[in-house]
Formats: C-alpha cells, sequence, structure tokens
C-alpha cells in the first residue's frame, strides 16, 4: 500500500464529532436541554457513504464544512436557550408582582372583612395567579407601556410609609393613518418584481397613545418666578385631586409655595432636596408617576425632561412662555393670562385647561417621540474611561464652543469610525432636530421636522465659506476631540448648561438615546410642528403680490 492510500485511510477513519443543543421551553416555563444523538449518529453514518475517497481535497473541504454547519447550529441552540430564559425569568418577575399587587387591592377594599374571610380571598388568588393568561399584552398593532417606558420593575419590598402604592398606568402605542385616532394604520411596503425596487405605499406613522387604565399620579413642572403660573397650577392640583382623584407631584420649591398658600396642599408629594436623597428619588421617578404636566415654556420642558435619566412618562406642555415649539396647549392669549390668572382663574381659562388635561387622561390622543442625545465625556488621563457613570441627556442640543478663549476652537470630528473635518470656528452644535429650531438654526441650521430621525451637526460661524451644516442618520456615533496642538480650552454646554472644560486629548462621545421623551400633541406631529414655525418664528411670512400685474 503507497504512502498516499495510507494517509487517506488515516483521514478517512477520523471523526467529526459534533452535538446540537435543542431547547424545548416546557408549559411551566422552566428550560431543557437534549443532546441530539441520533444527529451525531446520522453524521457518523453519513460520512462513509459518500464519495469522498475520491481526492484528499474533497475530504478536506467536506469536513470543514461539517465543522462550520456544526459551529453554526451550536450558536443557534445557544442563543435560543439562553433567550429562552431570559423571558422565562420575565414572565416569573411580572407574574410575581403582578399577585403582590391585586393581593394588596383586594386586601385594601376588604380592610373591614374578617380574618377568615381575607384568608378565604388570598387562597382566591392564589390559584387565580396559577391560571395567568399569558396572551393579556398581545403586541398586535402597538407596543405596551413597559416594553416602553420602563426599564425596570417597581421594587416589591415597598416602604410601609410611601404614599403611592401599585404600579403606573399602563398604556399602548399605536400607529395612526392619517391623523384618524381609530387605531387603523399603514405599512411600508416594497416590491422587488424582476428585480427593481419600488415603494408601493408610504405609511403616515403618527403615533397614538391609549391608557388601558386610568392615570392616577401626575407630576407638575412649573417655570419659577410667575405670579400667574403660581395661580394656575394651584388650580389644576385642587381640579384633578377634587374631580379625578389623582396624585400629585411637585418640586420641593412648589410643594414649599403651595403649603405656604393653604395647608389645603398638605396631600401634595415632593422629594428631599439633599443631594444624595434627591438623586435616589429622582432616579425612581418614573416608576411612580404616569403623566407629566408642564406650565411655562421650551425652557420648563428642557427641565422636566432633564428630571428623568431614563424612561419619561408622556408630557402635556402649556404654553405659558414666549416661545413655544414644544408647548401646543395653550389656555388663553398672553395679554390676558396674567389679568385673569390673578383673579384666580375665570369660567373661560378653567373650561380651557380643563377639556385639554379630560382628553388627555380619558382619550387616546397623538404624541411625538422627541429624539435625546447621550453625551460621555472621556478624558485624556482615563485612558478611554467614561468619567462619569451615567451618560447626560440633551433634549435640544450640545454646544461646543471656545469659551473665554481668543483663540478659534481646533476640534477633530469623527463619525463611527470614519474622519468628517477638523473645525475650526467659534465651535460646534451637535443638535437633536427637536433643537433644529434652537441655537441650530440661529446658527445657519436647517430646520428639522421633531419625528425625523437624525443628528444635526452644525458648525458657529466656521472660518471657511465652505463649511456647511449636516444631518447625519440618528444611528451613527459622533466623536468630537480637542487634538493635542489645539492653542486652547473648549467648553461644552449640555442644553444650555451644565458647562465642562476639555483640554487638549479630552473627546466627547454623543449618540441618540433610546429613551426619547413622548410629548402630547394638539393635532397631530406635523400640524403643530409647522403651527409653531408659523407663529414663533413667522417663517416665509410676507405681503400678498398684487393683482395689477400685465394681462395673459
Amino acid at each position: 500500500m503507497s504512502a498516499d492510500e495510507v494517509a487517506r485511510e488515516e483521514v478517512c477513519d477520523e471523526r467529526i464529532s459534533f452535538s446540537v443543543a435543542t431547547s424545548h421551553q416546557t408549559e411551566n416555563g422552566a428550560i431543557t436541554t437534549v443532546n441530539s444523538v441520533e444527529s451525531e449518529r446520522a453524521a457518523y453514518a453519513f460520512i462513509p457513504q459518500t464519495p469522498i475517497r475520491s481526492t484528499d481535497a474533497h475530504l478536506v473541504e467536506f469536513s470543514e464544512a461539517m465543522r462550520t454547519v456544526a459551529k453554526s447550529l451550536r450558536r443557534v441552540a445557544e442563543g435560543k436557550a439562553s433567550a429562552q430564559a431570559e423571558a422565562a425569568e420575565w414572565k416569573r418577575k411580572y407574574e410575581l408582582e403582578k399577585t403582590e399587587h391585586r393581593h394588596h387591592n383586594v386586601i385594601k377594599g376588604c380592610s373591614n372583612c374578617g380574618k377568615d374571610e381575607l384568608e378565604h380571598l388570598a387562597s382566591q388568588l392564589t390559584l387565580e395567579t396559577a391560571s395567568v393568561d399569558q396572551t393579556s399584552c398581545c403586541g398586535n398593532h402597538g407596543i405596551c407601556s413597559h416594553q416602553i417606558l420602563q426599564d425596570e420593575c417597581p421594587e416589591p419590598n415597598r416602604k410601609s410609609d410611601e404614599k403611592i402604592v401599585g404600579r403606573k398606568a399602563p398604556f399602548r402605542l399605536s400607529w395612526g393613518c392619517d391623523g384618524d385616532k381609530n387605531g387603523q394604520h399603514k405599512h411600508d411596503f416594497v416590491s422587488f418584481e424582476k428585480g427593481d425596487i419600488k415603494t408601493a405605499e408610504r405609511s403616515n406613522k403618527q403615533i397614538l397613545l391609549k391608557w388601558e387604565s386610568p392615570p392616577k399620579t401626575v407630576l407638575f413642572v412649573t417655570k419659577p418666578n410667575s405670579n400667574a403660573v403660581h395661580a394656575l397650577c394651584a388650580e389644576m392640583v385642587r381640579w384633578l385631586k377634587e374631580h379625578n382623584n389623582i396624585n400629585v407631584f411637585v418640586e420641593p420649591r412648589v410643594s414649599k409655595e403651595l403649603l405656604a398658600e393653604d395647608s389645603y396642599f398638605n396631600f401634595i408629594q415632593t422629594w428631599d432636596n439633599g443631594n444624595s436623597e434627591r438623586d435616589q428619588a429622582i432616579k425612581t421617578l418614573h416608576t411612580k408617576v404616569d403623566l407629566i404636566v408642564t406650565l411655562g415654556g421650551d425652557g420648563t420642558v428642557l427641565w422636566a425632561a432633564s428630571l428623568f435619566k431614563g424612561p419619561v412618562p408622556p408630557v402635556v406642555a402649556f404654553a405659558l412662555g414666549s416661545l413655544g415649539f414644544m408647548t401646543p396647549f395653550r389656555i388663553l392669549n398672553h395679554e390676558h393670562l396674567l389679568t385673569m390668572l390673578l383673579k384666580y382663574m375665570s369660567g373661560d381659562a378653567c373650561e380651557q385647561y380643563r377639556e385639554c388635561l379630560g382628553n388627555v387622561l380619558k382619550r387616546p390622543f397623538s404624541i411625538t417621540l422627541r429624539s435625546r442625545l447621550q453625551c460621555h465625556v472621556i478624558r485624556d488621563s482615563a485612558k478611554d474611561e467614561v468619567e462619569a457613570e451615567e451618560p447626560i441627556l440633551v433634549l435640544n442640543e450640545v454646544t461646543i464652543d471656545r469659551g473665554m478663549s481668543s483663540y478659534l476652537t481646533y476640534l477633530e470630528c469623527y463619525c463611527d469610525s470614519s474622519f468628517v473635518t477638523c473645525v475650526q470656528g467659534d465651535g460646534l452644535i451637535i443638535s437633536t432636530t427637536s433643537g433644529s429650531t434652537a441655537y441650530s438654526l440661529a446658527a445657519g441650521g436647517s430646520m428639522v421636522h421633531p419625528q425625523v430621525p437624525g443628528i444635526l451637526f452644525t458648525p458657529i460661524c466656521p472660518h471657511s465659506l465652505s463649511f456647511r451644516p449636516l444631518i447625519l442618520p440618528e444611528y451613527v456615533n459622533l466623536r468630537v476631540q480637542v487634538p493635542f496642538n489645539s492653542r486652547g480650552h473648549a467648553w461644552a454646554s449640555f442644553d444650555g448648561k451644565g458647562r465642562i472644560q476639555l483640554g487638549p486629548g479630552d473627546a466627547l462621545l454623543c449618540s441618540i438615546s433610546p429613551w426619547p421623551v413622548p410629548t402630547a400633541c394638539l393635532v397631530d406631529s406635523t400640524t403643530d410642528f409647522l403651527r409653531s414655525i408659523h407663529e414663533g418664528l413667522h417663517w416665509n411670512l410676507r405681503k400678498s403680490q398684487s393683482f395689477d400685474g400685465p394681462s395673459a
């Protein structure tokens, strides 16, 4: 026997062992893994039957292919098992929390019952929980609130002295069709007939919010140092408590003002103003609040959004400021507002805000999902470690400028792994589409619809005639770095506050946050946006052309 034949026999006798983990989920949610012995035996039986003895090259190629298939199947099975295990754990936590919530409600409603009756009710709850309907949240034509705006469930061990008990009010988001609020929606259809790509239909993706249960807690965020806003806030809080039995959260400043005015407002809730207590209360605020009401201008909306480092409840913004690109709800003309409110609300003013809040609390309404930027500051000395534990979230823009320095700002900009440009000028604005009507607009950037997914890249007074603003897709990661040969430092500010100095070698990372700010619409996103630029900026306002031109 020749050496080649011996080598072929040795290669043919090799065994390609692999096992495919097949995951099965039992009815109670547990995960089990079974090795496919039959698949391995079939592979062993298949190898000697194939005509691979013809050449060594074919044998090696076939062996590599089998190994690749085995690795792919193993990765798929492991991923499926991991996903099912995670889903089962979330399901177990959800059922446990739901059981405790229902048990608390029943016990609270039957506080006058005897001990035997309470034990009987508790046993009934236990039996009912065992048969929880798995399809209670089908997700058809929408997304449930706990999938969008809740990143963590409330702790099951509640403190006995907390005033808010129970889960947040759930809601569902759905696509609207041409502004209709009937739940119908369209989809994008793309045809690929004969190799040609054609869009068959465009969808009007107006998002509608519908409460699945009435909201129970409202947070008021108000503009400071305004008598009109203070009077309106007091009247709204009184009406919500007396006519809707809604729990009210306010800022510590507002709580102090209302309690100084009248002891009637001792039911309102707030948080401690200390640093550690405040940070902890703010961190879990989204688990207690169902709805936010802002009384002021766009700055008040920015401040309300900054209170939430994660999910943000829906925001109803009343226009009581100078400009209102994000505040579509108006109560009275500004020239009559102060006079009416100082008389402790006229009948017309009451009817206006009550109608607005009543529609939001009881009916489906359109919302605009306003993207936020999350920013990380990386110091040169940190060796690519993020300086802050949590990112800085901004709703309008982050600005990098030269501050007090007389030198031009010198910045290197990167988009993902691609070099963009070097900025030499007064600075750079990285803006959301909601912030396109703010500082970016003043620096020459374009106005963009707030639901357009994108990031605006606008220079501030660049020392170049060809440096025009850009609009980048929302999925990119931007890196703005101060080079080591820069003549001076740069300063970064976030929504106009929280200025941070950036030295040579320091960098700022910006990307779109997964937690948008949902703001309620008066009509719909497009109508509210066009109305805001017409009324706020008098966009394209000019005298009409006369009719006394030459005859045709």
